[in-house]
């Protein structure tokens, strides 16, 4: 009985991450089309806070979808396709929500875990909680204007994932500290050849540097295009949590390798 209620909430999540990239993609499709809620709304015979609520929970039946689809003129096909390979635009978060959250570091952990697609329980399981601390950090988040909880207190997310942190922002000590230790791991690691580490100084030109850039924007893309791929079609428990870091820029030898008077 335990593992069909478990199979149960893990199809529900699954589906829960397909239909945010379909939603995502109808939104896309309205913009381009230059259409607002409001003639939606007019279109389905419908009203605009009902097609509000249907884009802000994203709960609704395939029929509807399907009937959002012939509105707009697209084939749910064409939805699926859009979907499955647009770009990725991660989320600037606001000055002050970055504050907040660098101030109060449990619920910038909880935060991360939560876009990280951990469920509630498991988050409370792994850090020994109680529900009603998992319950409070919900409601937390929801005050800073990240989630919204329904009435059987269940979420769905109000910012996009991923999300674009300032690197120079209120949480540069934590994304320094996290990404040491991951690069540290990284290279331990890559004694055993389980996974790719490469680090390199070279003297190149500005044009093969602005190709390289892209390059590497490539990769970061091409990264976030297949996570968002098993996110939509995996369950949650065939995921693994894996991390991508990588940079180009200038390298000042001379800082690095000091020569002593020998």
């Amino acid at each position: 009985m335990a593992a069909v209620m478990i199979d149960r909430k893990t199809d529900r999540v699954t589906e829960q991450r397909q239909r945010s990239g379909l939603f995502a993609s109808l939104k896309q499709v309205l913009k381009a089309q230059g259409i607002r809620y409001k003639d939606l709304a007019e279109k389905m015979n419908t009203s605009e806070p009902t097609i509000k609520r249907l884009f802000a929970e994203q709960d609704c039946k395939l029929s509807r979808l399907m009937e959002v689809c012939e509105v707009l003129g697209i084939s749910f096909t064409e939805l699926v396709d859009l979907a499955t390979n647009q770009p990725i635009s991660p989320t600037a978060l606001s000055l002050e929500t970055e504050q907040t959250l660098a101030s109060r570091p449990g619920l910038m952990s909880f935060f991360m875990l939560l876009i990280s697609e951990f469920d509630v329980e498991s988050i409370i399981e792994y850090n020994q909680l109680s529900k009603q601390d998992g319950y409070l950090y919900l409601r937390e988040l929801e005050k800073l204007q990240l989630i919204r909880l329904r009435q059987d207190d269940s979420y769905y997310f109000l910012v996009n994932r991923p999300i674009l942190w300032r690197l120079d922002g209120p949480l540069h000590s934590t994304l320094v500290k996290v990404n040491q230790g991951f690069i540290k791991e990284a290279i331990s690691q890559n004694k055993n050849d389980r996974y790719p580490f490469y680090s390199a100084s070279r003297l190149l030109s500005p044009n093969s540097i602005k190709q390289l850039n892209q390059d590497v924007d490539n990769l970061y893309q091409s990264f976030q295009k297949q996570a968002a791929l098993d996110q939509m079609f995996y369950p949650r428990e065939e995921l693994l949590p894996y991390k991508l870091v990588s940079t180009l820029g200038p390298f000042d030898l001379v800082k690095y390798f000091k020569v002593p008077v020998f």
